[in-house]
């Protein structure tokens, strides 16, 4: 059973069919995407083209950054817009990407610092047997 149905977000999402379905969009759409505009998807070492990985946060990261939503803007008896609404609805979107940023960055470093830790604690167990 999907685990995306249940609520709970996949840490990898492992096919086309998968990323498509979590960003509910068709296949054929988020690899026009990656082609275009970066969609930030991974192929793992050595493998063909068509094998992927995908994090969700990438991908939620991504939209945030690549995607905004259009805030109505009040206008002024003249009919103009109003320049300092502007400037801060586009203030919060990027104060907004800027914490999904630096969170992504956390969970990121820590991962690294995993990883950095058993590759430590893997040469300390060869040089041991040697």
């Amino acid at each position: 059973m999907n685990s995306a149905a249940n609520g709970v977000r996949p840490p990898v999402l492992t096919c086309w069919k998968d990323i498509a379905n979590y960003m509910g969009k068709g296949v054929r759409t988020v690899q026009r995407w990656e082609q275009e505009f970066g969609l930030p998807v991974r192929r793992p070492l050595g493998s063909n083209k068509k094998a992927v990985l995908a994090r969700p946060s990438d991908l939620d990261t991504w939209v945030a950054l690549r995607c905004s939503a259009r805030v109505p803007v009040p206008l002024t008896p003249s009919g103009k817009r109003q320049d300092s609404v502007i400037r801060l609805a586009a203030l919060s979107a990027q104060i907004q990407t800027a914490r999904q940023l630096r969170d992504d960055n956390r969970l990121l470093l820590g991962e690294v610092r995993s990883a950095l830790h058993s590759l430590q604690q893997q040469i300390l167990t060869l040089q041991s047997g040697v």
